[in-house]
Parts: C-alpha cells; sequence; structure tokens
C-alpha cells in the first residue's frame, strides 16, 4: 500500500513539474489589452457603426504601452468586446519588457489589415537584434513571430506603421522565453 500511495505521488509530482517546467509566462504588460481603458469614456473618443475609436497622442499610456509615433488609436469592438491598438500613418507604440540578459525571447503578436485603409499596410518592428518590416493586405490577418537575445534587463521593443493610410491594426501581444 505504501509503495502504491509513495509511486502515486511520485508520478502526481512529475506530472506537475513537467507541466510548470512547459508553462511560459508572458513578459508583455497588458497583452491583450483589456487592461486599457475603454475608447467609448475617453476624450476624443467616436462612435461608428461596431466599434468606439479613442485618438492617443505621443506620450500617452495605455497600461503596458507608451504612444511613440502618432496617429494612432485605441479601438473597441462592441460585438466582440476586443480591443486592438490602430496603426496610422506611422503611429507606433513600444514597451520595455523585463527579461533575462542572454537569454532568447518570441515575441509574438496579431497583425491585421484594415478593411478601410490602403490594400498593402507596413509595420516595422524593432527589439534587441531585430530591425525587420512586415506588410499586410486590406483584409488579412495573421500572427506574427519574432526572436530576439536579450543583451540586458529590459528589451525595448516598438512597433510603428510604415504605409497603409488608415490601418494596420496589431493586439493579442506575448513575449516569451524560448
Amino acid at each position: 500500500m505504501k509503495n502504491r500511495l509513495f509511486t502515486g505521488f511520485l508520478a502526481l509530482g512529475l506530472a506537475v513539474a513537467g507541466w510548470s517546467a512547459g508553462m511560459k509566462s508572458n513578459r508583455i504588460a497588458n497583452g491583450g489589452l483589456l487592461e486599457s481603458p475603454n475608447p467609448s469614456t475617453m476624450s476624443g473618443a467616436e462612435e461608428f457603426q461596431y466599434v468606439w475609436k479613442a485618438p492617443l497622442e505621443v506620450g500617452a499610456n495605455v497600461p503596458g504601452f507608451k504612444v511613440t509615433r502618432e496617429p494612432i488609436f485605441l479601438v473597441w469592438s462592441k460585438q466582440t468586446n476586443r480591443r486592438w491598438l490602430e496603426l496610422n500613418d506611422g503611429g507606433g507604440v513600444s514597451q520595455s519588457v523585463p527579461v533575462q540578459a542572454g537569454q532568447t525571447y518570441v515575441l509574438k503578436f496579431v497583425l491585421e489589415g484594415n478593411p478601410q485603409g490602403d490594400e498593402t499596410q507596413s509595420i516595422h518592428i524593432v527589439a534587441p537584434g531585430v530591425n525587420r518590416s512586415e506588410t499586410v493586405m486590406s483584409k488579412e490577418t495573421r500572427p506574427l513571430e519574432t526572436r530576439f537575445t536579450a543583451n540586458s534587463d529590459q528589451a525595448p521593443i516598438e512597433i510603428y506603421a510604415t504605409e497603409g493610410g488608415r490601418g494596420p491594426r496589431i493586439h493579442t501581444f506575448v513575449c516569451e522565453s524560448i
């Protein structure tokens, strides 16, 4: 009986250890933008058929993110309760992410073309050792991933629009060690 009980506890302990070792924590603050204020309550907000959009100025803070370039809008869908950042004509955001020097991380987020923007919309991603551009079509949605190796205990990450007029949209941010 004692051996079976010990074996059961050992198996449970190994399962929990394996599960927790496989868990990764998101280093991005407010990655889902749900801690952001409701755009409908913000100054300068406009209501459209299915969304509220609030403009953000350079230096403005959306919890976790800092606006580095404008124009940019915090948008809330009344239908899905989802939030995203709309980067217009060069608008951008940054976040300094706590990391461990020498560790490799993957930054993931969703890039979505704005159907009301130009046919082709582009962003630029800057992170430690990363300086790359990505393009999306106006009605396209795709997940993006980029890897970087931290060179200090903070990794500055910036994402900004480079073309596309009205758009593109970014949301669902995750940064985790690999």
